[in-house]
């Protein structure tokens, strides 16, 4: 796809790069695959020196060379897909080139600003670009605050703690810990296009940089945020497993306490030896009187003391 600048309004000039002869005094931009990129430049000896090495390179940065400045990104975070596919930008003075191997959501952000029918130039229609790359993350990230909210109130109410809660943490931590890692990766490349090397934007432009990047910086709060209260949710959820345990295991040693006493008069009567009070009429009734009063005495003090 094919775009003219005219009056510093986009128009589409042709939905195919074949048979495309730029003039020098008009502004184009250019989406297209890697397969037809070659031969929609103007000065192909600058880009030919870049070309192998920048399409086959997918990690998000930005390079500046002479007369040409490259920028690689996904087009879409992490929130959504950690596979999505990345866009190669080439600017330079007369040509804005997007190039991916997927550009339908490339070129139905174009669609879309040439319906609204904004005057723009190139710096401004990048910043629009790149911030079309976020305006569904602070919604996302608060989805992902209230899935962390609903986790901790089930854990606190004691009624799901055969859940793995830790285990939904963490997965929620790595998808968290991604995003903050492309937020950080996207934040370079503003702070580097705004340095301006090629002197390809104005100050208004600038400015729109600016915008942008403070924006990045708050969505960076955010994740570091959710990446604290992801861990806070884990940990609580390990305590309450622990204080879990302790409970069963202080039912345990009540219960031991309780019958040692009955397990050692066992162990005393069950010697295969004569003893006196074998003799006496009443000692079985008298035995059994004084485990009962043992047994419920321990019970009584053990509940006084709120021990179970």
């Amino acid at each position: 796809m094919i775009y003219v600048m005219h009056s510093n309004k986009l128009r589409v000039l042709q939905n195919t790069l074949n048979d495309f002869r730029p003039q020098r005094s008009k502004k184009y931009i250019i989406v297209s695959t890697p397969t037809a990129f070659l031969d929609t430049v103007f000065d192909k000896s600058v880009l030919d020196t870049v070309y192998t090495s920048t399409l086959s390179n997918t990690a998000p940065r930005y390079e500046s060379h002479i007369r040409l400045d490259v920028i690689c990104l996904p087009l879409h975070n992490f929130l959504s897909s950690p596979s999505s596919p990345v866009v190669h930008i080439f600017l330079q003075d007369k040509l804005l080139q997007f190039v991916s191997e997927d550009p339908t959501a490339i070129i139905k952000f174009f669609d879309h600003f040439i319906e609204t029918d904004t005057s723009a130039s190139f710096g401004k229609i990048l910043y629009l670009f790149f911030n079309s790359q976020l305006n569904d993350d602070l919604d996302e990230l608060e989805k992902i605050e209230d899935r962390l909210s609903i986790m901790e109130d089930e854990i606190l109410s004691n009624e799901h703690l055969n859940v793995n809660y830790s285990q939904k943490a963490i997965a929620v931590s790595r998808i968290v810990r991604l995003t903050k890692q492309y937020y950080e990766q996207f934040s370079n490349i503003i702070e580097s296009l705004s340095w301006n090397e090629n002197n390809f934007f104005d100050d208004a432009t600038l400015k729109y940089f600016k915008i942008l990047g403070s924006k990045l910086d708050r969505l960076l709060e955010n994740t570091a945020r959710l990446l604290t209260f992801a861990s806070e949710v884990r940990e609580m959820y390990q305590t309450e497993v622990d204080m879990r345990a302790n409970k069963i295991m202080q039912l345990f040693t009540v219960i031991t306490v309780i019958f040692a006493p009955l397990t050692l008069l066992v162990g005393w009567y069950g010697m295969n030896l004569m003893m006196p009070e074998f003799h006496f009429r009443y000692a079985y009734p008298v035995i059994i009187a004084a485990s009962l009063i043992f047994s419920i005495s321990i019970i009584w003090y053990f509940k006084k003391r709120k021990w179970f």
